[in-house]
């Protein structure tokens, strides 16, 4: 299988979403405080641009699907990014930004991978019956983070206009 990343349009728009200012740090931020998934983020943004809102039952869906690949592949691949990063780890240090770099990789096509399985289940949401929503996308990401259990204070409500505002 070939992973031409470039041809896709979740990734794509994932670039360059994530590319903008502040939304780097608004993903982590609410990675780190929520235990939210990024690529979920994205995907409800890349939704919301559509116009196209997520009920919590196609987010729990999105949730389910994702989940055990986050947990048992891009999670160890970027723990061990991680580690590689640190000058601790005993290896050679050329070794040592070799395999970073690698495991770096690996980590790219698994996130890829994720979004590919988001991309199949958008396939199947049935579009709205109404007009576009244009606030689409925070209502998806307020959503999301419901069903995390985050609570939407003011930091996770500035964290989700960066995203929507970017």
């Amino acid at each position: 299988m070939s992973l031409s990343r470039a041809s896709h349009p979740l990734w794509r728009f994932s670039l360059g979403l994530y590319r903008r200012g502040g939304v780097e740090q608004a993903c982590l931020g609410l990675q780190e405080a929520c235990g939210a998934d990024v690529n979920l983020l994205l995907f409800c943004c890349w939704m919301g641009a559509r116009g196209r809102p997520l009920n919590k039952r196609s987010l729990r869906r999105a949730i389910a699907a994702t989940k055990p690949w986050q947990e048992e592949v891009v999670q160890p691949l970027r723990r061990a990014r991680r580690a590689l990063k640190k000058s601790s780890v005993a290896l050679p240090e050329p070794w040592r930004i070799h395999l970073r770099r690698n495991v770096f990789c690996l980590e790219l096509d698994a996130e890829y991978v994720e979004q590919l399985l988001l991309a199949r289940l958008a396939a199947r949401i049935p579009p709205p019956a109404r007009r576009r929503d244009p606030l689409a996308a925070a209502a998806n990401l307020e959503r999301y983070l419901s069903l995390l259990g985050a609570r939407l204070g003011p930091t996770t409500k500035r964290r989700v206009m960066a995203l929507c505002h970017a």
